[in-house]
């Protein structure tokens, strides 16, 4: 693994470890407390306006998220293996070495 895709890695796992955090941290709709913290606690920490500031944080790690994962499955794709193969099968019968024609029995019915 190269240093870039290595950095990528390093960058997505973090940045996954740091959306789950902030899922987490985040109120309800009904306005409950989350469940790493209470809704007071991060008011006080971030300010009043603590739902817009997680809102914006959180969409924005969300596209990088995206973008890193698409990075990521660029970066990993194997270009070497190939579903088709390019030969085309042949459609002869394979030569007899002996000169002579091999007989197939019949096949035989019960």
């Amino acid at each position: 693994m190269g240093f870039f895709a290595g950095t990528i890695l390093t960058l997505f796992i973090l940045l996954s470890l740091f959306l789950i955090l902030l899922v987490m941290i985040q109120t309800g709709k009904g306005g409950s407390a989350g469940m790493l913290g209470g809704s007071t606690a991060s008011q006080s920490v971030f300010g009043a306006s603590t739902a817009d500031v997680m809102t914006k944080t959180t969409r924005i790690a969300a596209i990088l998220f995206i973008v890193l994962s698409l990075a990521l499955s660029f970066v990993f794709a194997k270009k070497d293996e190939v579903l088709v193969p390019d030969v085309e099968p042949s459609l002869e019968a394979p030569v007899e070495t002996d000169g002579t024609p091999s007989e197939v029995p019949a096949p035989t019915t019960p």
